[in-house]
């Protein structure tokens, strides 16, 4: 072995044992828990060992000696051994099954707490299934180990050693017979493990496939799409191909180290007739202290020792598959948030904030730079003011305006310059305060499927009847609304609704600062018209950034900044930027029939 093999081996084993202190901590805070169950299974397993040293007595002078009393004490100790170890055994199962759904429970919250914090890129990379998968069905997945597995792990070593003590102490020559094959069975017990690792991670590879074709394809816009193409043929063929290979890495999973522990449990079964056989040999040959009650105490004990030896063997399979589900949890925790708050973040009030907006130089890239820098920058050089109260829109072909808008609201953060509200970076902000400083309108507006009153109580939790009527008279949609039989108890609907739902949502929220993000550029004419409408109630007295499709919405704006190629190519108001920018003008033309005379 090479000595960088030799440092990778040693890395390798230094991370599996890191990821093993890590699924052990999650225990931590249930210490007295563990404790408690580790009391009982203690008790438990000395009372296994117990009887049947108490039938060897049974056989050896109770029975022999025609000594009643004796017997009747210790066939009354067996009972009273059964009885204690039934209600240890039901306690020990309920400590386990609540400890361990617990920390499923924080583990989830773990999880779900840690993606909030992830930026927005995160989530444009990463597909909803995915998500899905790992925040559900992984963490689901550990249930068997995290609930019992602690429980198996500590009551059949505690059996498994006392078992042990107790076969040395009738006779070393016979545990000899009876533990020989066990380092085999551990070989075979580790390389099973590692088998069943990769098929593991495989398998909910795949399924996270599956639930991401399953959620795109039977989205509203999936299913249109299938149908107006006329491939849903097409979609079945893909998603039961997905299905099949699904099916079959779970078969593999599933079979994978069945033949190792048919083999074992075949030789445990079979384990007790060889001791008997040497033991008879032995019992028969004379010269030697062994009794018949040994033989009988020491197959007992054997039985209760081979099948937890077994137990352990068959649940280290399964803490194989079940590291390979940490792995994938342990994966999303370790993805820097990057956004974060500050150490001693500037409190700002919103009652107080002039809503005045500055980006300097701004420069911004999807993507991370590797080690020798390399990435391109999508932003270069944005700089720009925004007034208290004034409207800025942002034109231009391609990609880049939106970003622009969400620096300003961090859901990116700017790689160079700064963006700043009243003189103060954002990024010296809380993120708490920030949102409630701006509110945000997009193109394609989402709202959960609930009622109207629960979407529109989201930004402002202890809005009131009175607050939302306002609100929506002002989204220009409480006609609407008040026509409904149920009113703000009905679910959600269309998308025009949507829009202006979700201004009303953005009114009940009171912010000092507008994003507007191509708020009415995919609805028809008469949705446009009354949705502009809300949009004008909404930005008066606030400071609002508007990126803009359609020329008609931002004509009026204070000013209007021209975007190509990751940069501003020049600003003004319609009339300086018909004069002089060729871009704007081009994109004027193609959206109205003839320029308007400037004279």
């Amino acid at each position: 072995m090479t000595s960088q093999e030799g440092w990778m081996t040693f890395q390798s084993v230094r991370w599996r044992e890191k990821r093993w202190l890590r699924v052990a901590r999650l225990y931590r805070p249930y210490r007295a828990a563990l404790i408690a169950v580790a009391g009982l299974i203690l008790v438990s397993a000395v009372l296994q060992v117990v009887a049947p040293l108490l039938i060897r007595q049974i056989i050896d002078d109770a029975i022999p000696n025609a000594d009643r009393a004796l017997l009747i004490w210790l066939t009354g100790g067996m009972i009273g051994i059964a009885a204690v170890s039934g209600v240890l055994s039901l306690g020990t199962n309920y400590l386990n099954t609540r400890t361990g759904l617990t920390i499923m429970e924080d583990l989830r919250l773990s999880v779900y707490s840690h993606l909030q914090k992830l930026p927005l890129s995160f989530f444009t990379s990463t597909r909803t299934g995915d998500l899905q998968t790992r925040i559900s069905s992984d963490v689901a997945s550990t249930q068997l180990m995290l609930t019992d597995t602690l429980g198996v792990l500590i009551s059949n070593s505690v059996i498994v050693i006392a078992s042990v003590i107790a076969m040395l102490v009738i006779s070393w020559e016979l545990s000899l017979v009876a533990l020989v094959t066990v380092p085999v069975f551990a070989g075979t017990m580790l390389s099973v493990g590692r088998k069943r690792r990769a098929l593991t991670r495989e398998t909910q590879k795949t399924l996270s496939d599956l639930t991401s074709r399953t959620g795109e394809t039977l989205s509203v816009s999936g299913v249109m799409l299938s149908k107006t193409f006329g491939r849903e043929a097409d979609q079945l063929d893909q998603f039961k191909e997905n299905s099949s290979r699904l099916t079959v890495l779970s078969l593999r999973q599933a079979m994978t180290g069945q033949t190792f522990f048919v083999v074992m449990q075949t030789f445990f079964t079979m384990a007790p007739a060889v001791v008997w056989l040497i033991g008879g040999y032995l019992l028969t040959g004379g010269g030697n202290s062994l009794t018949l009650g040994d033989i009988v105490a020491f197959t007992a004990i054997q039985t209760r020792l081979l099948f937890p030896l077994a137990g352990l063997f068959n649940r280290g399979v399964e803490l194989s598959s079940s590291i390979a589900l940490f792995d994938r949890i342990f994966e999303y925790l370790d993805i820097d948030p990057k956004i974060k708050d500050p150490a001693n973040p500037v409190a700002m009030d919103p009652a107080t904030v002039r809503g005045e907006i500055a980006y300097q130089t701004v420069g911004f890239r999807y993507e991370a730079p590797n080690p020798n820098g390399d990435a391109p920058f999508a932003l270069r050089d944005i700089s720009f003011a925004v007034p208290s109260g004034s409207l800025t829109a942002l034109v231009g072909p391609g990609a880049g305006k939106t970003s622009v808008g969400y620096l300003l609201a961090r859901l990116y953060d700017a790689d160079t310059g700064s963006v700043s509200i009243d003189g103060v970076d954002v990024k010296d902000m809380a993120q708490a305060d920030l949102s409630k400083l701006i509110g945000v309108v997009s193109q394609d507006s989402f709202m959960f499927h609930a009622s109207i009153r629960e979407n529109l109580v989201f930004g402002k939790p202890d809005a009131t009847e009175r607050e939302m009527i306002e609100a929506t008279k002002a989204a220009q949609i409480f006609d609407l609304i008040d026509g409904l039989p149920e009113r703000f108890e009905t679910t959600v609907g269309e998308r025009g609704e949507r829009q202006r739902l979700a201004i009303a949502h953005v009114i009940l929220s009171n912010p000092r600062i507008l994003l507007l993000d191509e708020a009415t550029s995919s609805l028809d004419t008469l949705s446009e018209r009354m949705i502009q409408q809300a949009l004008t109630r909404l930005r008066e007295g606030r400071t609002t950034v508007a990126i803009a499709h359609r020329l008609s919405t931002i004509i009026a704006a204070d000013q209007i900044l021209v975007m190509e190629n990751g940069r501003i190519s020049d600003r003004g108001t319609n009339e300086e930027l018909l004069q002089r920018s060729s871009l704007y003008r081009r994109l004027y033309e193609e959206q109205f029939t003839a320029i308007p005379s400037l004279a």
